[in-house]
């Protein structure tokens, strides 16, 4: 079983490492929890969906006893859906839809599809509906847009539901002025200052999140969670549609097998270039919103992957031929975020899950 271990921090003495790894030997009292997520009441939104760390989010939804019977909706921009002249035949009147399999390999997993700008901006059916949003698009610069986007339909109030958002920034946005990070946000690279953007970003739905509690003590609003990534590697359980570089691609399967550990942390306080798994990013966006814990809400973790991993806990694995190695599991996240018993804790200033 993969090990979770959160990485040493000296600003907060309740989130100990030490206290983690005891849980795993402590028998833990039984609780009945109310789930964060209801089938009756939720659906989930995810952008990105053209790229892995989204695909392997919304899919893991579906996959997850938690949220498996929830409505997940996979926001793709319009391209995604339209047709183009086959490149390889210029006499073809026949258009070809290059992201079909992606769209299949989504429905094949319960997931539904939608245009990203109609889902965010437009007047739909979806929108009104939608409770929990996850903003996990690979690119800063898709990222803001989005963002942008989400925080100009929630002034105009055409969020009524919402109750919680998960945005998936990067490790560096609080030392983006100090190397390595600042080499890393120079306006060179990868289209301009990518710290930058999920600053904004995270400003953007800062501001716009619930800071107040309603007598009863039912948040006024909607709350949040900021996911900080190292540098993305892992091609994850949809890694059949991915259509890129061979040499990347075996890279990636390689990275997925043997970095099965993941370190977390609150704040910004990982050092510069680690890598994040994909697929263990995408379980603990998710696990921040199938969990009853309160501190989770309106906070920022970093998470990093680890490893390599023993070589016994490798065999068996080829994730060419699909067999790649479990998520990193709800309890094990549990365990490397909890100094106590998961609905017991409460840090200042955060609020209830609003319903």
């Amino acid at each position: 079983m993969a090990s979770v271990r959160r990485a040493p921090s000296t600003a907060t003495p309740r989130a100990s490492s030490r206290r983690a790894r005891d849980a795993r030997s402590t028998p833990r009292r039984a609780r009945v929890s109310p789930r964060a997520l209801d089938a009756a009441r939720d659906v989930v939104v995810v952008t990105g969906a053209l790229e892995r760390l989204a695909q392997t989010s919304a899919v893991e939804l579906k996959r997850n006893e938690k949220s498996s019977d929830v409505r997940v909706v996979a926001a793709l921009p319009r391209e995604a859906f339209e047709g183009v002249r086959n490149p390889r035949d210029v006499r073809s009147t026949t258009l070809v839809y290059p992201h079909a399999k992606t769209l299949e390999m989504l429905d094949e997993q319960g997931v539904e599809t939608a245009e990203l700008g109609e889902t965010l901006g437009g007047e739909t059916a979806t929108r009104e509906r939608t409770t929990c949003v996850i903003f996990a698009e690979e690119s800063s610069k898709k990222l803001k847009a989005c963002v942008e986007t989400f925080c100009e339909a929630i002034d105009g109030g055409r969020f009524p539901r919402l109750r919680r958002v998960v945005l998936m920034s990067r490790i560096g946005v609080e030392r983006r002025d100090v190397d390595p990070f600042k080499y890393m946000n120079r306006k060179t690279f990868r289209g301009g200052a990518p710290l930058d953007d999920c600053v904004a970003c995270e400003d953007m739905i800062r501001r716009r999140a619930a800071k107040t509690v309603k007598p009863g003590g039912v948040a006024d609003g909607w709350t949040f969670t900021i996911v900080r990534t190292g540098e993305l590697r892992g091609n994850g359980p949809t890694s059949k549609v991915v259509q890129a570089d061979y040499a990347l691609t075996l890279v990636d399967n390689a990275f997925d097998v043997r970095m099965q550990d993941i370190d977390i942390d609150e704040g910004d306080k990982m050092p510069g270039g680690d890598f994040t798994k994909r697929l263990s990013a995408a379980v603990f966006a998710n696990r921040t919103l199938t969990t009853s814990r309160y501190d989770v809400l309106n906070a920022a973790y970093s998470i990093v992957s680890t490893g390599p991993a023993p070589r016994e806990r490798r065999k068996g694995y080829d994730v060419a031929k699909g067999k790649s190695p479990p998520p990193v599991s709800d309890r094990e996240i549990d365990e490397a975020l909890a100094p106590g018993d998961e609905d017991a804790e409460r840090v200042p200033g955060a609020v209830p899950v609003p319903s």
